[in-house]
């Protein structure tokens, strides 16, 4: 058997195997498609925090960083978008601003 027919039946044995295996890593972080997850945010947790962290993550079904991720964006919504009801809103030609908390809206 010459050495390119052994690399062949690797190769083979190797794709056959391929077909069965799961996947273990999630392939979605979370971003805008086209636009991965590439900065990285180090913070400092108890192991007690992270515990708690890593369980409500697997509950959610996620990976710990995209519920990190998750939750931080959910908590920055609320603090720099309006969330408040259209009642509140003054819409005019050129723009659009909230009566309640002033923000510019468009």
């Amino acid at each position: 058997m010459s050495n390119n027919e052994e690399i062949d039946n690797i190769e083979a044995a190797m794709d056959k195997l391929a077909e069965t295996l799961e996947p273990t890593r999630k392939p979605s972080t979370g971003s805008t498609p086209g636009e991965p997850a590439m900065k990285q945010v180090i913070i400092r947790a108890t192991e007690f925090d992270q515990d708690r962290w890593k369980t409500a993550a697997e509950k959610q079904g996620l990976s710990l960083a995209e519920f990190v991720r998750r939750v931080c964006n959910e908590a920055t919504t609320l603090e720099l978008d309006c969330a408040h009801p259209l009642q509140f809103r003054k819409t005019y030609p050129w723009s659009e601003r909230c009566t309640k908390c002033n923000a510019r809206l468009r």
